[in-house]
């Protein structure tokens, strides 16, 4: 009983397991900095926690090694942008035009208003390893998920017993996110408004040609 007495002790209002979770969050916090602004793969764990303002020993508390650590920053850095995403189409009009350029919006906002997290998930998290790239995947499921939750007379309507409709949603993000990375790569040296019109016009031309063949089948 004694033995486990000291992890149950709180310290200014806190307990260890409340301390733990913060200092994690601060890591997480000083590598999305490192890692969106110095890059992953020329970063190091001791940069990451002076930027955090702890020792090493706090670090392996919570990480395994600076690929762990990666990958809870990629995690948070992509559902943060998706929140951004899913809110902006939240405060739209209700037809489907209107949430499709809500949603480019807001995407394409999120990635210039901290482009540390948008070079996390668009560049440094490519390449790494196979478990990595697993999370990548996984995102873009998750987004690709939302495109034909958007669209419905587009993907809802027909079987996709095969897989197909949501292949075709993965290619819809991974032609807007190539525009998002040329854009960052280019030091978003282009208007916000006219990546959102170019994105506009390729997804709403997928759409367009397959609400056709959806209409066309019934």
């Amino acid at each position: 009983m004694t033995d486990n007495q000291p992890a149950r002790r709180t310290y200014r209002g806190e307990t260890a397991a409340q301390r733990a979770q913060d200092r994690r969050r601060r890591l997480i916090d000083a590598a999305v900095e490192v890692f969106g602004t110095r890059g992953y793969r020329v970063a190091t764990v001791d940069e990451v926690c002076t930027q955090a303002g702890l020792s090493k020993r706090y670090f392996y508390e919570s990480f395994t090694d600076a690929e762990a650590l990666l990958l809870a920053c990629y995690e948070k850095c992509a559902q943060d942008i998706h929140t951004d995403m899913v809110a902006a189409v939240v405060d739209a009009p209700p037809s489907m035009d209107e949430q499709l350029r809500a949603a480019l919006t807001g995407y394409f906002c999120a990635i210039e208003a901290d482009q540390r997290r948008a070079r996390i998930t668009l560049l440094e998290i490519l390449g790494v390893s196979p478990a990595v790239d697993a999370a990548y995947t996984a995102q873009t499921h998750l987004f690709a998920a939302s495109v034909q939750a958007l669209a419905p007379a587009a993907f809802g309507s027909a079987d996709d017993s095969d897989g197909r409709l949501h292949l075709i949603a993965q290619g819809i993000i991974g032609a807007v996110t190539t525009l998002a990375r040329i854009w960052l790569l280019d030091e978003v040296a282009r208007p916000r408004a006219e990546l959102v019109d170019a994105a506009y016009a390729l997804v709403n031309a997928v759409l367009d040609d397959l609400s056709g063949h959806t209409a066309g089948a019934g």
